[in-house]
């Protein structure tokens, strides 16, 4: 039933063309996707999982979006919470590329 389901929302991503798969390869920029903090330039991978993605992103001040820029698309990352006056730059997408092998 899991798989069924999983199943369902990567065709669903896909057909609205959510789901990354440009024709660059990540390679550890803001945004990228990332597996853990070592595929990242900024060192720091972070599951959004209420987004469905995880990414390189990079801290911020709560309250201070300007400090987050916006990912491959064009669409501005906002700063969210995590602790305290601590943040992640929170992005609406990932951007459009492959991890590689």
């Amino acid at each position: 039933m899991r798989m069924l389901i999983a199943t369902l929302l990567v065709l669903a991503g896909a057909c609205t063309g959510a789901a990354p798969g440009g024709s660059r390869t990540c390679a550890g920029n803001l945004y990228d996707a990332c597996l853990d903090e070592h595929d990242c330039l900024s060192g720091n991978c972070v599951n959004f999982a209420s987004a469905g993605f995880q990414v390189c992103s990079m801290g911020c001040t709560v309250g201070d979006d300007a400090a987050c820029m916006a990912n491959d698309r064009g669409q501005k990352a906002t700063c969210m919470a995590r602790s305290g006056t601590t943040g992640i730059c929170a992005p609406p997408a990932e951007n459009d590329c492959t991890r590689g092998p």
